[in-house]
């Protein structure tokens, strides 16, 4: 059997979706990853895997110009009837409808994923109206839509995007390979890391972040704010490179660059998670920070909030919310170096009870098993 993954970009199928990757060639599949060249260190985010082909698609991710996304579609077309593949799978705006449509255009099997709604979701204008239609029309020949929490569950079906009985619901998101990401000892005895991992996003919490760091450093001379995660200049919703480089100049964070060894990162004992985002999917960022046992200071959000027990392993702050973020931060700054090290250990018992990615792994067995019986 032949599956084929798009995404818009190479990074969120070799960063996100590894395991499950893996686990389809285990299975004696024959796997393609379809997405633009790589061009930015977003794209270089994930371990190579050399079990699978890799093809170029020609796409603008964030690009509006129909000519540019027709030639998209008609590559789509023409990779899938070289390939002819038994099932694909699509994750993100533009493969979702693109994909989508080049696959029912070729009566191919097709399983689309809604990992979050973005900030084009937001509104009611006719740009974002126009994107709703093509979002429908894109997934309207996909078998199964997977989501990856209860509000995109909901929002789908109040746009009339799809339907109940075709939408599977992934409460522990994407998950996590917990054995790649052990609990590690915590220590905050001689400084705090306050570390946003993410890309360099406004929605990602960029400036109620940079703000709280402002605050918080002035007062507590052994905390540290830091950021680790591409930039995203080609993004509506990056931060500017004038921006960007003013605060970093100024000395309110340290820049970490991307890493693939992100679990070393995170194993570091005085790291704590901050993601002050906008809106999610399900943060991985976050899951990822579960397993390896750190707490987590993250908005009350669908998508960060999963990941979160109040006061037991971290603290939820309202979107875009700076003062209750810098009251959250300095709550964890004020708890005894016991209460923090129970904080740290109740995160991997939240990443064991609901993200574990072998829980992930299965769907995909029962979604394929379930496509080999249609004709």
């Amino acid at each position: 059997m032949k599956i084929v993954l798009c995404d818009n970009r190479l990074g969120g199928l070799l960063g996100f979706r590894r395991e499950v990757i893996l686990h389809l060639v285990e299975q004696g599949y024959q796997v393609t990853l379809v997405a633009p060249r790589a061009t930015t260190n977003w794209d270089m985010v994930g371990k190579p895997l050399p079990c699978v082909r890799i093809v170029n698609v020609p796409m603008s991710p964030s690009g509006l110009n129909p000519f540019t996304d027709l030639r998209t579609y008609l590559a789509y077309r023409r990779i899938f009837r070289e390939i002819k593949p038994d099932i694909v799978f699509t994750y993100t705006i533009k493969p979702n409808i693109y994909a989508g449509l080049a696959a029912k255009s070729l009566n191919i099997k097709c399983v689309s994923m809604f990992a979050g709604l973005g900030y084009i979701f937001e509104g009611d204008n006719f740009l974002r109206r126009q994107i709703i239609r093509f979002y429908k029309w894109g997934v309207s020949g996909s078998k199964y839509v997977l989501v990856l929490n209860q509000m995109i569950h909901d929002q789908l079906l109040a746009k009339k995007i799809v339907n109940e009985e075709r939408i599977i619901l992934l409460s522990g998101g994407e998950g996590i390979n917990l054995d790649e990401f052990p609990y590690s000892e915590t220590n905050y005895t001689s400084g705090i890391r306050f570390v946003l991992l993410a890309r360099v996003l406004y929605d990602k919490g960029y400036t109620e972040f940079v703000q709280a760091a402002k605050v918080i450093h002035r007062q507590f001379k052994n905390t540290y704010f830091e950021i680790l995660g591409p930039l995203a200049y080609d993004s509506p919703m990056g931060v500017e490179d004038a921006v960007f480089e003013a605060d970093r100049t100024a000395g309110y964070f340290r820049y970490l660059g991307v890493t693939n060894a992100v679990q070393e990162f995170l194993s570091s004992p005085n790291v704590v998670l901050v993601l002050p985002s906008y809106h999610e999917g399900m943060s991985r960022s976050l899951m990822e920070g579960l397993a390896v046992g750190r707490p987590i200071i993250t908005t009350d959000i669908p998508g960060c909030r999963e990941t979160v027990e109040e006061g037991k392993n971290g603290y939820l702050v309202p979107k875009a919310d700076t003062s209750k973020l810098i009251a959250a931060i300095k709550r964890f700054i004020a708890l005894p170096e016991k209460e923090k090290e129970r904080m740290a250990s109740y995160s991997r018992h939240i990443a064991e009870t609901k993200f574990d990615v072998q829980n992930v792994i299965q769907v995909y067995d029962q979604i394929i098993e379930k496509l080999k019986t249609l004709c």
